[in-house]
């Protein structure tokens, strides 16, 4: 006998995403290979890899189509399986029959057995067996593996399904989202998650001299510069120089000085990207600051004191304020910014934890109310506009209240692909 296993096909339906794997590839310059499986090829599991919207497949006939052969000749009928496959599930018998002398099979195996509830990277296996019909000794034939993606839901725009698209999901990115958010069932979660990834995850700091971008994009038009933000940011490959604030104590890597722009658009992306639909608002004029802490940095209300200058000064002293401001929306009503937190005097922090925890007690820990959590640790996630403004905003002088008001703009999200 010389059956194998030739080629497993994860994305065998390039236009659905319903019984299909989607369409992926690894980064702007390189695609992923489909069959994604290929016996020919020696693969990685990283490099065999495929992912699946948890939505679009819910209660849908999803499978993999996989290819065998036998020698010319042969004449025989075989029962094939595979066993282990992690979220995908084991693969139930098949029965792929050479009787009349073929030498190739396609054979769709359901994934009846898979596990799509929450978001997810993994690399799986799968042990396939086969055995001659009426015989009742499975065989090995091979072990394949495989990184499997679970997102919440198709990607929506900027990304896309459309066929070889430089803008289908990346798996460069989706290795960082789904860890993040790796567990996760909702949208809020996710987003609040990346935002807090992105906030406190990467040796990031806020921009203390002119609050400039460092990765292209700030409103519809312009375009995040997607390549740099995974290979500087999220892996920590930003490299020596330019320098920020040289010869001075703030002295540091340039591509991880970043504003409100960057946080925003990265954290809409990363979102976006398993499945929840964070959008990026654009907020001017915006004006003065309550003590907040921007991204890296402690105390401030005077974001811009340069190199030397001091970030905290009186409630009410002259100072910088914010012309404007980007922060990530949910459902075009709830605030998620990523670019600082919300200064929480110490007591107020013992006094908010004091109480979660009372409830926490209190309840037989049936009530974890976390936006208690959020609160003493100054999170501004999952906000409603008003009480996002009150938190940020100054406007207790009135050159202070002057400064303040706009509202917030949806912005088409893009980034580059050349």
């Amino acid at each position: 006998m010389s059956l194998a296993l030739k080629t497993i096909s994860f994305n065998h339906d390039p236009s659905s995403a319903s019984n299909s794997a989607l369409n992926i590839r690894r980064n702007k310059d390189f695609d992923v290979p489909v069959p994604e499986y290929d016996a020919a090829i020696p693969r990685t599991a990283a490099e065999s890899c495929a992912a699946y919207a948890i939505q679009e497949t819910a209660g849908q006939p999803v499978f993999v189509r996989v290819e065998l052969t036998e020698a010319p000749g042969a004449k025989v009928r075989y029962e094939v399986r595979a066993v282990g496959g992690g979220p995908l599930g084991a693969l139930d018998p098949q029965v792929v029959d050479f009787s009349g002398g073929v030498v190739s099979r396609i054979v769709d195996f359901p994934l009846a057995h898979r596990n799509f509830n929450r978001i997810l990277r993994t690399d799986a296996g799968w042990g396939w067996e086969f055995r001659v019909v009426g015989s009742t000794t499975w065989q090995l034939l091979v072990r394949t593996a495989h990184r499997i993606y679970l997102v919440l839901k198709v990607p929506s725009a900027p990304w896309t399904q459309a066929l070889a698209d430089k803008r289908n999901p990346w798996t460069d990115l989706l290795d960082f989202s789904c860890d993040i958010a790796a567990g996760l069932q909702t949208v809020p979660d996710v987003v609040e998650a990346v935002t807090k990834k992105v906030n406190q995850g990467y040796a990031l700091r806020y921009d203390i001299q002119t609050g400039a971008p460092r990765y292209g994009f700030s409103t519809s038009g312009s375009s995040f510069q997607l390549t740099n933000w995974i290979a500087y940011a999220l892996k920590g490959g930003a490299p020596a120089n330019p320098v920020f604030c040289d010869t001075t104590a703030e002295q540091y890597r340039n591509f991880l000085i970043v504003n409100c722009y960057d946080c925003a658009a990265s954290c809409a992306l990363m979102a976006k990207v398993v499945g929840a639909d964070s959008d990026y608002y654009f907020h001017q004029p915006f004006g003065y600051l309550n003590y907040v802490v921007p991204i890296g940095r402690g105390k401030c209300n005077n974001p811009f004191p340069g190199c030397v200058g001091l970030p905290a000064v009186g409630p009410d002293d002259q100072r910088t304020g914010f012309g404007n401001h980007a922060y990530q929306k949910l459902g075009g009503s709830r605030n998620y910014d990523a670019c600082m937190r919300e200064w929480i005097p110490f007591f107020l922090k013992l006094l908010l934890l004091f109480i979660w925890l009372l409830i926490l007690i209190l309840t037989f820990g049936m009530v974890n109310d976390k936006r208690l959590l959020n609160r003493a640790e100054g999170w501004l996630v999952d906000l409603p506009q008003p009480e996002y403004n009150a938190r940020t905003n100054d406007i207790s002088q009135p050159f202070e209240a002057a400064a303040s008001g706009g509202t917030p703009a949806l912005q088409t999200l893009q980034f580059s692909v050349t």
